[in-house]
């Protein structure tokens, strides 16, 4: 019987911890703080997956692509969980400078950044926040594959590739709620 009531006495305690913690989304952008920005070029099947195309034969054929894959450490300093995890309503991207626009399209032949246009493929993942804590978000552009396939164009140059990941952090990181910028944060400043 004691533990039956310590057992309800927890459940109680923790329905009350509970009700007393406050979950919102970003509103109180002056809590949130870009910690750590990195960038890498993988194709870590992994991290990015594999497709599953057909050959001229008709047979399926499996690509790992190859992305330029960020990585973003974000701080809550409140005292609140801060939500980014509705995809409905809550969006990162990167507005990129000359310098890295120039890049990708020597590299790629378009804009990736633009998200209208990207033919090729985007990626992210976000969730919340802990009060006084950091949560890795991640965005992700697909760049093309090693291998000849009839969906992924390949990749570029080694050249080019290293330029492109050279200037890949010559940019702004957007977050968008409800389809408005709230929070900008250079991207070549938090190193």
């Amino acid at each position: 019987m004691k533990k039956f009531y310590l057992g309800l006495f927890v459940i109680c305690l923790v329905f009350i911890i509970s009700a007393c913690s406050k979950t919102e989304y970003v509103n109180n952008v002056e809590y949130l703080k870009l910690q750590q920005a990195e960038v890498t070029l993988t194709d870590d099947k992994k991290i990015v997956g594999e497709m599953i195309v057909p050959d001229k034969k008709n047979k399926s054929k499996r690509i790992v692509p190859t992305e330029l894959h960020y990585t973003f450490t974000m701080e809550n300093t409140s005292n609140n969980i801060m939500a980014l995890s509705d995809f409905a309503k809550t969006n990162i991207r990167i507005e990129p400078d000359k310098e890295l626009v120039s890049a990708v399209k020597e590299a790629i032949g378009s804009n990736i950044y633009n998200m209208d246009n990207n033919k090729l493929g985007i990626g992210m993942s976000i969730g919340e926040i802990p009060s006084k804590g950091t949560s890795k978000f991640t965005l992700s552009y697909t760049l093309g594959a090693k291998q000849k396939n009839n969906e992924l164009p390949l990749l570029p140059t080694e050249e080019k590739l290293k330029k492109l990941q050279a200037n890949a952090l010559k940019g702004t990181l957007i977050i968008s709620q409800d389809d408005k910028d709230i929070a900008k944060f250079r991207l070549d400043s938090s190193q």
